[in-house]
């Protein structure tokens, strides 16, 4: 059933302009699964739900909880919010899915009825010497062998299923020692990301009254690619909505589930298909893709879709595949030549991406092919600066002063992120003061001292520390950094002023991952998730680098993945193939070279050979 239009004529006129797909999505009454194809609109359709749900459904006093992959995705959705005219202030609670537990259920009830609450630093990441330490300690609690493998993902990952009721905790040691971790970890008084969630559903199970004041609060919950999000996110979404009568809209894709080392599974998106108190819609009109890129999409995942090409758009696409002779060097050459050639005929490098599976040998190769080029290039897997949400806020900042006070930003936005304005700016100051349990600033005071602080005659050749110091001491991020529960975050400014100063870093260069103008953008298919570019490249499409064959030392050979794997993999090439707007370049070939000089002749790529018979066929 379709409600009424809002109020907000704005909103009322954004909601006429979908499609028949998305508007039924955005304004059907009741839970939902979309399904949304590459390019389908599914942010955009997202975003006049959140908007019409506030508008039209909700009392002052309720809100919605928007609950997404990364912080990125949901300062997007604040941000086109605000253009639609949708200024919900505190009724929206929209963020990840650890800001959220954090925020709505950790800090209001955790003190009455749960452990004692994360606080300053009290949140580790793996790679902290501690998490590092307790982990050994769990494995030592359960008896294991020194010869046992103490390997995080896998550890993590049955945490998780563990936590969601999907798996015994006795199953076997690597179970058992995830069990003792949990409980080591809470004995130490700390935390991690997936404690913050585990413990957030943990609540929620033993206190139902707990789970009716969250669902009184935000009685409509949306979730953003839900099939990446895992099998505690899924139990958490069925316990407030069959116990506490929230209400679901989630968004995703099971085609472009390629998380599962975080225990991800397209499966738990479909179970919501499968509900009778769900209704399925699907956004199948790619608008991105040209046909001849959407059949070569549906011949990577050897079947059929529904989704299909806009039919008004003129041109089909263009799949060109491109045999190398020689090993991965080879592949990184002929991608440095296809790059010239797409330059001089005229397409800006900002709208080339070049995609690969994962760090190692090819990635290597590319980065010293195009260091050996003339192409200019952002490789997103830089780890030289600090990485987390204080260090996103100082690169947005870099970005701001370099572009000037007026908000810049190319057409194609998800290929050159648009530089954030000064109030999405102080947005993202007030979301991290909040994240740190700081009472938010007086009115405009932030986005004024941020047209100061960034008013800057010639921001790239000013002295790097100068420029972060006075930064971090006018917007109190020091303050903010100590506060913050998560421990990466109290040495992000200060990491960011070691950083610039070792690596002799100008502002422009802290900017460079967001001002991308005339740099090819070198990123994983992982990465590129959600994203697009006018051409994207693809080298090293040889047998053993996509999809990735192990070795193994008993059979001296690389042996074949195991099909959940082997799926995982043709899902990842599948998003890869899906983020070109006009053309796909595959670089196939028949062998690699090992580090010391071994061919390994497997033959080319089986996913790109899907593609080339399809090719064929047509």
């Amino acid at each position: 059933m379709i409600g009424p239009l809002p109020t907000n004529p704005v909103l009322a006129a954004e909601l006429l302009a979908l499609n028949d797909d998305q508007r039924e999505a955005a304004r059907h009454d009741g839970n939902i699964v979309v399904c949304a194809g590459p390019g389908s609109g599914k942010t955009r359709t997202l975003v006049a739900r959140t908007g019409y749900l506030l508008d039209t459904k909700l009392s002052a006093r309720q809100g919605v909880a928007a609950i997404t992959y990364t912080r990125q995705a949901a300062a997007e959705i604040r941000t086109r919010l605000a253009a639609l005219g949708v200024q919900p202030g505190r009724r929206l609670a929209c963020g990840t899915l650890h800001s959220w537990c954090l925020s709505t259920i950790l800090r209001p009830f955790g003190p009455l009825v749960g452990p004692h609450l994360p606080g300053n630093g009290d949140v580790l990441e793996e790679t902290d010497p501690e998490w590092v330490a307790l982990l050994n300690d769990a494995f030592i609690e359960v008896g294991a062998s020194s010869d046992v493998q103490q390997d995080p993902t896998t550890v993590n990952r049955a945490r998780r299923e563990i936590a969601a009721g999907f798996l015994d905790e006795d199953t076997d040691v690597t179970t058992r020692a995830a069990a003792a971790f949990d409980r080591l970890l809470l004995a130490d008084a700390k935390w991690d990301y997936d404690a913050m969630i585990t413990q957030s559903l943990a609540i929620l199970r033993d206190n139902a009254k707990v789970a009716h004041l969250v669902a009184n609060r935000y009685p409509e919950l949306i979730i953003d690619e839900y099939q990446d999000l895992g099998p505690v996110l899924h139990s958490l979404v069925l316990l407030l909505h069959d116990a506490a009568d929230v209400e679901v809209s989630a968004f995703g894709d099971p085609d472009q589930s390629v998380m599962g080392f975080n225990g991800a599974n397209p499966r738990y998106l479909n179970e919501l298909v499968g509900r009778d108190d769900f209704r399925r819609l699907s956004l199948d009109l790619n608008y991105r893709c040209g046909s001849a890129i959407v059949a070569a999409s549906h011949a990577v995942l050897t079947e059929e879709r529904t989704y299909r090409a806009d039919p008004t758009r003129e041109d089909q696409g263009v799949i060109e595949a491109v045999s190398v002779d020689g090993g991965l060097a080879e592949h990184a050459e002929a991608m440095v030549g296809k790059l010239d050639e797409l330059v001089t005929s005229g397409v800006p490098r900002h709208r080339i991406a070049v995609l690969y599976p994962r760090k190692g040998l090819l990635l290597n190769a590319i980065i010293e092919a195009l260091d050996r080029s003339v192409h200019s290039y952002t490789h997103e897997r830089d780890k030289r600066l600090p990485k987390g949400a204080i260090a996103d806020f100082i690169r947005a900042c870099a970005a701001r002063a370099i572009a000037g006070h007026q908000p810049i930003g190319l057409p194609d936005t998800r290929t050159s992120v648009t530089i954030a304005t000064l109030a999405e700016l102080a947005e993202a100051h007030l979301q991290l003061r909040r994240t740190s349990g700081l009472p938010d600033p007086p009115g405009r005071h932030v986005e004024r001292r941020l047209a100061e602080l960034l008013n800057t005659d010639d921001p790239s050749g000013e002295p790097r520390a100068d420029w972060l110091g006075v930064l971090a001491k006018g917007l109190e991020l020091d303050v903010i950094a100590e506060a913050s529960p998560a421990r990466r975050e109290r040495s992000a400014a200060a990491g960011f002023r070691k950083a610039g100063n070792a690596h002799d870093l100008t502002v422009g260069e802290i900017a460079t991952g967001l001002l991308r103008i005339d740099k090819i953008t070198v990123t994983t298919y992982h990465s590129a998730k959600g994203r697009e570019w006018d051409v994207v490249v693809l080298p090293g499409l040889v047998e053993g680098i996509v999809p990735k064959l192990a070795w193994s030392p008993v059979h001296k050979r690389y042996l074949e993945p195991p099909p959940e794997q082997l799926a995982e993999d043709r899902r990842a090439f599948y998003v890869a193939v899906t983020r070109a707007k006009k053309a796909v370049v595959l670089l196939y070939g028949r062998y690699w070279l090992t580090p010391w000089g071994q061919p390994n002749t497997y033959g080319v790529s089986r996913f790109a050979q899907d593609i080339r018979t399809q090719l064929k066929a047509d």
